[in-house]
């Protein structure tokens, strides 16, 4: 009789538990609410998490069965979620919530049963961090639910009184209780990281077609964007975007349009609508979600909804990006999408248009340009980056904005000048992305005399040689290894060393490389760059043999340092 009443206790908990991860996956499918169980909260999304999960709770008590004056419940499914979700705050405030709801329910163990829920939101929360890591799967789901109903249960015998008939409940109740809050906790989160699972794929792809597109419209712009171009651009971002209808303007008239609407947005049309006017002026994405907005004199334009995306770089506006739906709401993925496209583009229309002025310069005056923005760089973290795309989309959306920041400083670079703090941030960066590709086989030493920060120098000719001692010496090995960059300043000259424990080089080979008998770009670079503008004056040397690594040393007189600190 007392396992058969434990049996029905189970079944009975099992279909209530049913009610609440139906719920779940209901809601989880909604695009409205899809990305609040996947980013970091903000107040206000916590309070709705705090609100939602008490809720759910209260819920699970209702579903639950009265038993000797108590109640055989799923609250813990909800508390618990809670605190996974939200955090220690969130998980405590919901199962607070939940608990006092309880406590006014009254019975011998409604102290308890508040107590309980409480808790066991705050174990939630305790592993919030591991499951913003992905380390909480269906298993550990169950292992912490089952580990939190137990320590619930013995809450409920030190609480309750009289002794003997908590002791004779929890013998009833405990099995079905911690099986199927367990089980509905583990269900909760298959859920949920099946969720978070669908929207890194699809960021993966968002910013698959981000570099795609970066990468074809490259030769399109290397003149400029004009209306021949963008109508080529704008067609490859419809594609990959599958918007209705796609846009780009400079700062005065449509340059292209492509897709519904086509028939009577032209070319050259003067920009009207007030948002496209506050995106240039206030230099933020716009969102018009209104048909009226988008001011369109055609009675039956189908064009509902835009996202409007300033192309710009720094406090220079050049055009705006706009993408359209017909009769559906612009998307947080789709404002995402958008905006990493206008940078990207708004960075090589920059690119463009210095390589325009450059062509009216000095032979010389353009290499030194040419060696600021290297191609081959550029392509390298491209790729490294698009490695990254499909395993770790979140990476990959962090180095994306490491190379726009790469790009921001290259820009801003004189062509003959920099700082050294400026130099090693731009070095940071680079690494980052190879970090990224590399993962542990690569560490990284910085060895930087503070006081050398604001020293002058020429840009781009430390990279070089880090990316040369990746690429040679640490990438070939299995293990991988270290790289130590340092600068110190002597009685006689500044030194810049990058040193690595890699495989190492042949003297043959460092005499070929000197003798500019070599495919290594970025050293050729270095050394060319380090001789137009020192001379004989400045030393480049690699100390290496076949076995124990690589150092790249150059030495620049102090007495070139001192002049250019005083002119700057």
């Amino acid at each position: 009789m007392y396992n058969s009443r434990i049996v029905e206790l189970l079944f009975t908990l099992f279909k209530s538990m049913s009610v609440i991860v139906t719920f779940a996956y209901i809601l989880s499918r909604l695009n409205s609410v899809k990305h609040i169980f996947s980013e970091s909260f903000s107040r206000y999304e916590k309070i709705f998490l705090t609100v939602f999960f008490a809720v759910l709770s209260i819920l699970g008590t209702f579903l639950g069965i009265i038993i000797m004056d108590a109640y055989a419940n799923i609250r813990a499914i909800g508390a618990l979620m809670a605190g996974l979700l939200g955090g220690p705050v969130v998980g405590m405030s919901a199962g607070l919530i939940a608990g006092l709801h309880r406590f006014s329910l009254g019975g011998f163990t409604a102290l308890a049963c508040a107590v309980g829920t409480t808790t066991t939101g705050l174990i939630g929360g305790l592993f919030h961090q591991k499951y913003k890591k992905n380390e909480i799967d269906f298993k550990n789901g169950f292992l912490i639910g089952a580990a939190a109903l137990t320590i619930e249960m013995a809450i409920v015998i030190i609480f309750s009184r009289p002794l003997d008939l908590a002791l004779e409940l929890v013998g009833i109740i405990a099995i079905p209780m911690i099986l199927s809050n367990s089980l509905g906790i583990s269900i909760f989160i298959s859920i949920l990281n099946k969720v978070k699972e669908d929207n890194q794929k699809i960021r993966a792809l968002q910013a698959e077609k981000v570099l795609s597109i970066a990468d074809r419209s490259l030769p399109l712009l290397q003149n400029g964007l004009d209306h021949a171009s963008a109508a080529k651009i704008i067609k490859m971002i419809k594609k990959e975007s599958q918007v209705d209808a796609v846009a780009i303007t400079d700062t005065e008239k449509i340059l292209a349009f492509s897709g519904l609407g086509s028939d009577h947005h032209c070319q050259g049309e003067m920009i009207k609508t007030e948002a496209s006017r506050r995106a240039m002026q206030e230099k933020k994405t716009i969102i018009v979600d209104q048909k009226k907005d988008i001011n369109c004199n055609n009675q039956n334009c189908q064009l509902t909804d835009a996202v409007i995306t300033p192309l710009k770089i720094e406090d220079s506006v050049y055009g705006l990006l706009k993408l359209y739906r017909s009769r559906n709401k612009i998307t947080v993925l789709d404002i995402k999408l958008a905006e990493g496209i206008a940078d990207l583009l708004a960075t090589q229309i920059k690119l463009a248009k210095l390589s325009k002025q450059a062509e009216l310069k000095s032979e010389a005056e353009l290499k030194a340009l040419q060696a600021q923005i290297n191609p081959h760089f550029l392509f390298n973290s491209l790729n490294a980056i698009a490695a990254s795309c499909r395993t770790k989309p979140e990476q990959a959306r962090e180095l994306l904005i490491k190379l726009a920041g790469i790009f921001r400083r290259t820009l801003k670079r004189d062509v003959n000048q920099i700082t050294l703090a400026e130099e090693i941030e731009f070095c940071r960066d680079y690494l980052s992305i190879e970090k990224a590709r590399l993962d542990k086989r690569l560490e990284v030493e910085w060895n930087i005399e503070e006081e050398l920060l604001d020293t002058i120098i020429p840009p781009f000719i430390i990279q070089p040689l880090i990316e040369n001692s990746i690429k040679h010496g640490i990438h070939p090995q299995e293990k991988g290894g270290r790289i130590t960059i340092s600068a110190k300043e002597t009685a006689d000259n500044l030194i810049i060393t990058v040193a690595d424990n890699g495989c190492g080089i042949k003297e043959e080979k460092i005499a070929a490389i000197f003798a500019g008998k070599n495919d290594r770009i970025g050293l050729n670079n270095v050394i060319e760059r380090l001789n137009s503008i020192y001379g004989s004056s400045a030393n480049f040397k690699i100390q290496a043999n076949s076995e124990a690594g690589t150092k790249n040393i150059i030495k620049i007189p102090k007495e070139f340092l001192f002049e250019r600190r005083k002119a700057n």
